[in-house]
């Protein structure tokens, strides 16, 4: 119960603190990068969205996947936070508590932004989208009636490989759980080295798995598979149709579940000799 205490405190006060500012910042990068062409889109086809598209659109797109990280990175940059009331529940718990209840904050804060993801994707498209079973009309035919904007921004956004290989509700759900665990590693990969005292050295891993994933991914390199950016996004994993995958979906849940629990196991390890003060 007290490392779900800790995790619990932890939330509220990243809340309550100056840095959910950054969400601020991202809607305005989601509604440039996002919202707009997939209004523009819809305009040009006389058609409505699903509600739903958007936030598929920004779990796919390479720019939005590569900057996401980044706003997370910046709002827990201090994770583990060592001021406030952290110190106090450090001594007063054992470390192996106190590290559980910051992997279960790592947890709950990556549930956090990839709920916030979506709902602020859905609330954006408001009242120009609808619910809809699939993808809308507006997507998908796209391209067959303006054949000369095939190469638009917007068929990044929603390209092929998603609609032709998915069900709306399977793209959301990919879209979602790849997104959380992505987050959720990169937190990991920061407690893990804090607990080395080495939390700079954290980010900097982050910083470089960002950055490079992003390359690899972009130049549809044959190492991309090493990378998390790679594993996040839904459409790299098929080709536009053909069935069988480039790389199966449910081996990127285990290329993330593997390295989440040697993290977290590693965490539970170092912070043995871990001393907050």
């Amino acid at each position: 119960m007290m490392a779900f205490r800790i995790a619990y405190t932890e939330l509220k006060n990243l809340l309550r603190s100056t840095k959910v500012i950054v969400l601020g910042v991202f809607l305005l990068f989601l509604h440039m990068q996002v919202i707009l062409p997939l209004k523009e889109c819809a305009e040009l086809m006389g058609k409505k969205l699903s509600w739903l598209e958007p936030f598929i659109a920004a779990g796919n797109s390479g720019m939005v996947v590569l900057i996401l990280p980044l706003f997370f990175l910046v709002m827990i940059a201090d994770f583990p936070d060592e001021s406030g009331i952290s110190p106090f529940f450090h001594v007063r718990c054992q470390k192996r508590t106190w590290v559980w209840g910051q992997i279960l904050f790592a947890v709950s804060a990556s549930l956090f932004v990839t709920g916030f993801v979506l709902a602020a994707s859905v609330l954006l498209l408001i009242p120009e989208g609808a619910l809809f079973d699939g993808f809308s009309d507006a997507v998908t035919k796209y391209v067959s009636v303006f054949p000369e904007r095939a190469g638009d921004y917007v068929t990044q956004l929603l390209p092929e490989n998603i609609y032709h290989q998915m069900t709306l509700r399977r793209a959301v759900m990919h879209s979602a759980g790849l997104l959380f665990l992505y987050f959720l590693f990169l937190a990991l990969i920061v407690l893990f080295f804090a607990m080395m005292n080495h939390k700079l050295a954290g980010l900097l891993a982050d910083g470089i798995l960002i950055l490079a994933g992003t390359v690899a991914c972009g130049f549809r390199l044959e190492g991309m598979w090493l990378f998390p950016m790679a594993h996040t996004i839904g459409w790299l994993h098929y080709t536009e149709y053909f069935s069988e995958p480039v790389f199966p979906l449910w081996g990127s849940y285990v290329y993330f579940l593997v390295l989440i629990i040697l993290l977290a196991a590693g965490s539970l390890a170092a912070g043995k000799k871990y001393e907050i003060f």
